[in-house]
């Protein structure tokens, strides 16, 4: 009996090696287990990594392409300076030429289509192999000088104490409503609640539930909030309508900021306005600091502010004319634009016209063919990464800073050119440009 007991016991000992067996097998699969955890890290880390390196060559690619927009605008300063001080030269380059500078975009690698020359080809070819440019780059600049500038809406002290009359248009009166209220109100208030008035009964033709999410709207009050948010406190002493902004945003709260507008952004803020309202007159008014139309980018809807008895056909006739893709015209100075509204259309005399001018630039509106407010588009691809900036670009003049009102017109030199008077022409930028400058940049 004993004797058997003695023999189960070495035969239990004699399979020890069963028992390492597996614990060898066990602490393999651990092991795997790790290392497949450690590798999938690495390469996850890796991945992350290469993103990283991607991104951030994306991101030197529309950086430079950035640079090369600003340097492109001061070239173009720098030439529009040059012929502005030579009268043959400026007789001889038309606007349209000298905008080839900073119109055109650009695009790397530089797309050849299959009839380009030779020559073309192999300086093309010969760029990139010498380039140290790597990925994909595309560069636009838009003239967007055609947008009237909210700002204008302000406020200030400054404005307050020259303007003291407590019946100014330009003080927080009550909107005008009716259907000739543009007729003999210029301000950039009125013409706000005329064009978003007219886009928001457009879009609710189009959009059946636009109307159920904005069932009545109070422009009176929304404008009044835009107006209370940007102007200075001690000058809404003159606001009728200050009274019921202040109650609104201590409701909300909100603080005001009692200044100017610098970024299109901010409006989101301001109680009343909404995404799809902002929408609607993003390509009609601005935030940035210009006051002049662009008089070859003007829309219909600002057409319509600017000789408001326009009819529908009368304006699809006039973007017939001025956008004839076999003979466009451009309006190069004002008196182009007044011979075409005057003499060839017959909308309205010339005196009738000329007052109506003034009336803008009264309210410091001014009119030319050069553009002083450019937005651009600067994309860089690097592999899967994209980067893109928009910056808003600003080319302000020495011509910028207009004459106040009642200030007499100067009488034009013996040498002006008849029919080129400095009264025909006072709005076309005669001044030197200065440097460009951004005044927004903005990451997508």
């Amino acid at each position: 009996m004993i004797s058997k007991k003695i023999k189960e016991i070495k035969l239990l000992l004699s399979n020890q090696r069963g028992v390492a067996l597996i614990m060898i097998m066990t602490s393999m699969i651990i092991l795997m287990a790790i290392y497949g955890e450690f590798t999938f890290d690495s390469k996850i880390s890796r991945i992350k990594a290469m993103n990283i390196l991607d991104r951030s060559q994306a991101k030197l690619l529309a950086e430079s392409g950035l640079q090369m927009a600003m340097a492109r605008l001061r070239l173009y300063k720098e030439a529009f300076n040059k012929i502005q001080g030579n009268q043959t030269a400026k007789a001889a380059v038309s606007p349209q030429l000298l905008n080839q500078l900073w119109e055109v975009p650009f695009m790397f690698p530089i797309p050849v289509t299959a009839n380009a020359s030779r020559a073309f080809k192999d300086s093309v070819e010969k760029f990139q192999d010498e380039t140290l440019l790597e990925g994909e780059m595309k560069v636009s600049v838009q003239n967007i000088s055609s947008r009237l500038n909210l700002n204008l809406l302000r406020m200030d002290m400054a404005k307050t104490a020259s303007n003291p009359n407590p019946n100014n248009d330009d003080n927080g009166t009550q909107l005008d409503q009716t259907n000739d209220a543009l007729a003999n109100n210029v301000s950039v208030d009125q013409a706000l609640f005329y064009l978003l008035k007219r886009l928001v009964e457009e879009k609710r033709m189009t959009d059946e539930t636009f109307g159920d999410r904005h069932p009545d709207l109070n422009y009176q009050e929304m404008i009044s909030n835009l107006r209370y948010y940007i102007s200075d406190y001690q000058s809404l002493t003159q606001d009728p309508f200050a009274g019921e902004s202040e109650a609104t945003f201590l409701r909300i709260p909100l603080a005001p900021k009692y200044g100017p507008l610098s970024s299109a952004s901010e409006l989101y803020t301001i109680p009343g306005w909404d995404d799809e309202l902002i929408e609607l007159i993003q390509n009609e008014f601005s935030v940035y600091p210009t006051a002049q139309i662009d008089l070859n980018k003007l829309t219909a809807n600002m057409l319509r502010i600017l000789i408001p008895n326009m009819n529908d056909d009368e304006i699809k006739n006039f973007f017939l004319y001025r956008d004839d893709p076999e003979n466009p015209k451009f309006f190069n100075t004002k008196q182009d634009f007044k011979n075409y509204i005057v003499t060839q259309a017959r909308l309205m005399s010339e005196t009738d016209f000329d007052a109506r001018m003034k009336m803008f630039e009264d309210k410091g509106i001014t009119f030319s063919s050069n553009p002083n407010l450019f937005k651009v588009v600067s994309s860089g691809t690097y592999n899967r990464s994209v980067y893109t900036l928009v910056a808003y670009v600003v080319l302000p003049s020495t011509a910028d800073a207009a004459p106040a009102a009642g200030t007499p017109t100067p009488a034009p030199s013996p040498t002006t050119p008849a029919g080129n008077s400095a009264n025909n022409n006072s709005t076309n930028q005669t001044g030197q440009l200065l440097e460009p400058r951004i005044i927004e940049i903005q990451i997508n």
